[in-house]
């Protein structure tokens, strides 16, 4: 809480200096702005929420050690990895991976991994049966970034960063209870463009331009996407599949189509909107961890070599993603709509609670069928600084759904938000039922 407090006073003294306007924002263009006439006014400022706080996983303690350089491992090779089993856990590539160990063989473990590359596998552990957790065949590599080691200290603390996808061909459990397993490092298969065949070469030098794919273009960044639509629909001419049927792979258009249908998530409160990644592949592993999907549905997607063919995937489920319910009693919890981002990373955020069990939490304005128990907010462990947390649960069933988030400081933007975790939670697709008729 100091580092969070120590923040809102700077962020104060620059707005009294008039450099900068709330929440490190852009700077003011305008000499007689709304802020300094709060000042004047003696109103008080909004505080809008620093949306980098959760993502440095503050809770898990300061000073952590650093781990510097990076490990990357061959596409297709068969690697001797040890294997850290997370129930409910499927981590993709790029998501952050916050962790709290008490075993001691798991510590030790940990320990000799730091001493090396870093580099460990986490699979995802699924209950069948109460008495019989099975592994998935399918999981990734994280690599420890940062980690915390003190014998006084409860608890291993590290903070890992999913890697490369791999399957297991072959696991042992060893006599101290850690699992060690035979994996194959999964390539990333980058589909050429299916008309770069028939292409007329004379005009690649207008498919190479630079186009932003964001909603607002420029005047000369709008002749680019248009020339080159054009271009590839001539294209097209040439083959037997009309222009529409190759746009389906394209993984410029796919991306585009993904970042139309995610535009309605916002930074924190702000008017921000969030920087998604361009490249195509890195796309398709966030939307993969932002979207509240089953586990089933997460290791099929790491089962995919190809980032075309994840987004497709992934797109589809946009499209007919109607509402989210409880995964037990199928009542409506909210409105996709009602998702937005309270961290640089995305809505979706991967944190570890005193009990060292990690919650997926995505993050909601309103939520609908839910109740707090009756308790006192709590600042302790907060995983967003400046917000005191309420454990949520279904109004119908009872089961445990999430967290209410209400800010202690009156003058903090947002006010209130819901936390709900993603095992808790499934999403209500539209079937063709549905779908009224079309006279």
């Amino acid at each position: 809480m100091g580092t969070f407090w120590s923040n809102i006073r700077g962020q104060m003294a620059r707005l009294l200096r008039g450099n900068q306007n709330v929440g490190d924002g852009p700077p003011s263009t305008s000499p007689s702005s709304s802020v300094d006439s709060a000042n004047l006014e003696g109103e008080a400022l909004p505080i809008e929420f620093d949306t980098a706080l959760p993502v440095e996983h503050n809770y898990l303690g300061e000073n952590l050690e650093e781990l510097r350089g990076r490990t990357v491992l061959d596409d297709g090779s068969f690697q001797l990895l040890p294997l850290l089993p997370q129930p409910g856990v499927v981590l993709v590539p790029g998501q952050t991976l916050p962790l709290m160990v008490f075993y001691p063989p798991t510590v030790s473990m940990l320990r000799k991994i730091i001493s090396t590359n870093g580099t460990f596998g986490v699979i995802c552990v699924r209950y069948f049966e109460a008495s019989n957790p099975k592994m998935a065949n399918v999981g990734t590599t994280a690599e420890i970034y940062e980690y915390r080691d003190e014998e006084d200290l409860a608890g291993f603390r590290i903070k890992a960063k999913g890697r490369q996808r791999f399957r297991v061909m072959e696991s042992q459990r060893q006599v101290d209870g850690n699992v060690t397993a035979t994996v194959k490092i999964l390539p990333e298969v980058i589909l050429p463009d299916s008309l770069h065949g028939v292409r007329d070469r004379s005009l690649d030098r207008y498919r190479s331009e630079q186009v932003n794919l964001s909603r607002s273009v420029s005047t000369a960044n709008g002749i680019r996407l248009r020339r080159q639509q054009a271009i590839s629909r001539r294209d097209s001419m040439m083959t037997v599949w009309p222009h529409w049927v190759h746009n389906q792979y394209n993984a410029t258009t796919l991306s585009c189509r993904v970042k139309v249908h995610l535009s309605y998530l916002k930074l924190g409160s702000t008017a921000a909107r969030l920087q998604l990644p361009e490249d195509p592949t890195e796309l398709s592993y966030w939307v993969a961890q932002a979207m509240p999907l089953l586990d089933e549905q997460r290791l099929s997607l790491l089962q995919i070599n190809s980032p075309i063919q994840r987004l497709r995937w992934e797109l589809c489920v946009l499209e007919k993603c109607q509402m989210l319910c409880c995964r037990d009693c199928d009542a409506e919890v909210a409105d996709p709509r009602e998702t937005f981002s309270m961290s640089v990373e995305g809505p979706q955020g991967t944190y570890v609670n005193p009990g060292g069990f990690v919650h997926e939490t995505l993050t909601l304005h309103k939520a609908e069928g839910l109740r707090c128990l009756n308790e006192d907010p709590s600042t302790e462990y907060s995983w967003f600084p400046g917000y005191a947390w309420t454990i949520a649960e279904c109004r119908y069933c009872h089961k445990h759904m999430g967290w209410k988030f209400t800010a202690i400081h009156r003058l903090m933007k947002p006010q209130k938000f819901w936390g709900v975790c993603r095992r808790s939670i499934v999403t209500k697709l539209v079937t063709e039922e549905d779908l009224e008729p079309v006279l």
